[in-house]
């Protein structure tokens, strides 16, 4: 997810920074991320296959939320083939693997928040199992309108269906967003801090916090350039986006005091979880850049530049860590059977 939300925001930063080098950046990082994606598709297909253990963990209140990390994965990375890949291979070949991934997130996505949901509602969870992970499931949906709109723009005649459904997905995601960000808020009040291990989590607000309003308008951007919808359609995107971003910068402030606290107090411990900083960033700035060149703004492109030298440094700390953890297992000996 973060290397192709990267790859987005090279692209979207090259229109502003104006240099082409920005766009090979972006396309060898969206080469990366569906490479990685291929690779590590196989491990995510194989989980039916031992149903009690992959039913053990979808009910964990803790671990569960975080397997919908599999279809927003493809989700965002169909956003960038829609534009990163047609920008590279032509619009054909790219809004193709884009509608592919966007069929197949979408409806792991529906399937996989639902089993989830009654998993949760089944189970005996106290508020303290509540984390910043139970925010995935949202996004996933939120997603969706942001990967259709360009197939509203590509395909004019079978856009009204396809705004239909981008925006029920879009009514999902900020509905239940709305819903968990309040008990997450009430887990923070009433219980005591999260685990150190799980301080990752608290920058996923972030994320719905961005996409919010980017999703709404790209999708009401779409619309405006098929002749769906009136210019005015803007105006609500516009306006959403606003909102979003200050929630997401007001939030960023407060997890930022988290993390700090927490180093303080022992760190972090590096595992995959760290991941969990690089996507709410990016959709965060994503989404900042994307209202400065609405608006015009080069204040607001400006912080969306600030925004992206930040994504940048989170995204090659947290790379190094990783190829560095992967090289250290390796070389470690192996237990012999």
């Amino acid at each position: 997810m973060g290397t192709a939300a990267l790859s987005i925001a090279f692209l979207q930063e090259s229109a502003f920074v104006g240099g082409a080098s920005f766009e090979w950046v972006a396309v060898a990082l969206l080469i990366a991320a569906t490479v990685l994606a291929l690779v590590l598709l196989p491990r995510y297909v194989m989980r039916p296959r031992d149903r009690d253990a992959l039913a053990h963990e979808i009910s964990d209140p803790g671990h569960g939320a975080m397997l919908a990390t599999f279809p927003a994965g493809l989700l965002v990375l169909a956003v960038a083939w829609a534009r990163v890949g047609t920008m590279w291979l032509g619009a054909s070949v790219g809004l193709t693997v884009s509608a592919v991934l966007v069929v197949a997130g979408a409806l792991i996505a529906i399937g996989m928040s639902v089993v989830w949901a009654s998993a949760q509602g089944r189970g005996d969870v106290d508020l303290a199992g509540v984390n910043g992970g139970w925010l995935i499931p949202p996004v996933m949906s939120l997603i969706v309108p942001l990967s259709i709109a360009p197939q509203m723009v590509a395909h004019p005649e079978q856009a009204p269906w396809l705004l239909v459904i981008g925006l029920a997905f879009y009514g999902v995601g900020a509905f239940l967003f709305l819903a968990l960000f309040a008990l997450l808020i009430a887990r923070l009040a009433l219980r005591p801090p999260v685990p150190h291990a799980m301080s990752p989590s608290m920058w996923i607000p972030l994320a719905p916090a961005g996409i919010l309003g980017l999703a709404l308008l790209r999708l009401m951007q779409a619309g405006v350039e098929v002749g769906i919808l009136p210019e005015a359609a803007v105006t609500l995107g516009i306006v959403i986006s606003a909102m979003g971003l200050g929630l997401g910068l007001w939030w960023s402030l407060y997890a930022l005091g988290d993390l700090i606290r927490v180093r303080r107090s022992g760190g972090v411990p590096f595992h995959p979880g760290w991941w969990g900083f690089v996507f709410p960033i990016a959709a965060l700035q994503l989404s900042l850049a994307a209202l400065g060149a609405v608006l015009a703004s080069t204040a607001v492109q400006s912080a969306g530049l600030v925004g992206f030298v930040v994504l940048l440094a989170v995204w090659l700390l947290v790379t190094v860590r990783t190829v560095a953890a992967v090289i250290r297992h390796a070389r470690s000996p192996r237990t012999p059977a």
